[in-house]
């Protein structure tokens, strides 16, 4: 599923117009996106969790130049679903 279809299946579902649901879609992410730069998860009940994680800096193996190289630390965007979730896949 691609942001189109996402967006005609919620104007589908909530009997609103392409234009809201695009509008109510954008809201969302810039929402979350907010939240993530802010370093803070965002939790949705009955469907799972974004959190943000830490990366610590590690050393890694470069074998093109045989030399190690410092990479880093980052910030990674990690998904936790929620148990019914889960249990509805299986």
């Amino acid at each position: 599923m691609n942001t189109s279809d996402l967006i005609q299946s919620v104007s589908e579902k909530s009997e609103i117009s392409k234009t809201e649901s695009k509008d109510l879609y954008e809201a969302l992410t810039s929402i979350m996106e907010s939240y993530f730069t802010s370093e803070t998860g965002v939790v949705i009940p009955q469907f799972g969790s974004f959190n943000i994680k830490e990366k610590n800096s590690r050393q890694s193996f470069n074998p093109a130049t045989k030399e190690y190289v410092l990479l880093p630390k980052k910030l990674l965007l990690a998904f936790v679903p929620a148990s019914q979730l889960k249990k509805d896949l299986r």
